[in-house]
């Protein structure tokens, strides 16, 4: 494994921050050549110290720490670094559940709400940071206690933004009743802006 990581850094590979198998699934859907590395930042104490900054401020707070912190140990890379969590009407900004009882509360909460899905996306190139906020708005239907646990029951909801979700194979997904924005983006990278930061950075894919 380390000669296979060599080999990609000799080719300028493109760094996802990131253990996430839902962004890992976009970048292999996307075509781009990547690897992966987990950035370790400790994200809810670097909430608790920034709690009263904006949600956007935070995203972009997490994703720069986390696209910072990985480009360090690949100076030659592209690397993407993203944060993702969803805010309700109320303010309250839900993260991933910790156990099966808090991700049937936290699905609850979004029971006929409006969530907006905030994403922050930080890729850094040869000295170069670029950062960008999407939004996405997702309305759920009224449900009931008994139709969530019904859904989760074969779910693993610990790899869930507040374990609903809204794509195909998420517990959420025929629950939706609008969706606004940035289909990438609300799962985690979103890959119209990414594209277009590539460009921007003059970054170009070894052959």
């Amino acid at each position: 494994m380390p000669y296979l990581i060599k080999t990609l850094h000799n080719k300028y590979m493109i760094v996802l921050a990131s253990n996430s198998w839902l962004r890992k699934t976009i970048m292999d859907k996307s075509g781009l050549a990547y690897t992966s590395e987990d950035a370790n930042i400790d994200e809810r104490s670097l909430e608790k110290k920034h709690n009263n900054v904006s949600h956007e401020k935070l995203s972009l707070l997490l994703a720069s720490t986390k696209a910072i912190s990985v480009a360090k140990k690949h100076p030659n890379s592209l690397t993407v670094a993203a944060d993702t969590f969803a805010v309700l009407p109320n303010g309250e900004r839900l993260h991933k559940p910790n156990n099966h009882e808090q991700a049937i509360n936290l699905c609850m909460k979004q029971s006929g709400k409006k969530m907006c899905v905030i994403t922050g996306l930080a890729m850094f190139y040869k000295d170069t940071l670029l950062t960008n906020i999407s939004k996405t708005y997702v309305e759920y239907i009224n449900f009931s206690r008994a139709e969530i646990v019904q859904l989760l029951k074969s779910d693993n909801s610990s790899i869930r933004n507040a374990a609903l979700g809204f794509f195909l194979d998420a517990p959420g997904f025929t629950l939706v009743s609008t969706f606004s924005g940035s289909y990438t983006g609300a799962m985690g990278l979103p890959m119209e802006t990414l594209r277009l930061n590539i460009k921007k950075l003059g970054y170009k894919e070894s052959l």
